[in-house]
């Protein structure tokens, strides 16, 4: 199956199952990548507001 095809095919689950999906990639990333599973723990744990964007700003980032 293409990237092509997986992407048409993820756009067509139920909101839960593409966060699963979202939650699942996320952490095969942090078990392959000691950086990415730093950087990731740096955002998490930024509690400066400046730093932080809405969900809505966030969906229309990628939804453009």
């Amino acid at each position: 199956m293409s990237l092509k095809q997986l992407k048409e095919e993820i756009a067509h689950l139920p909101l839960g199952e593409q966060r699963e999906l979202v939650a699942y990639i996320v952490s095969i990333q942090v078990n392959q990548d000691g950086t990415f599973k730093q950087r990731m723990a740096q955002k998490i744990d930024d509690t400066n507001p400046d730093n932080w964007i809405e969900l809505d700003d966030l969906k229309k980032r990628y939804n453009d």
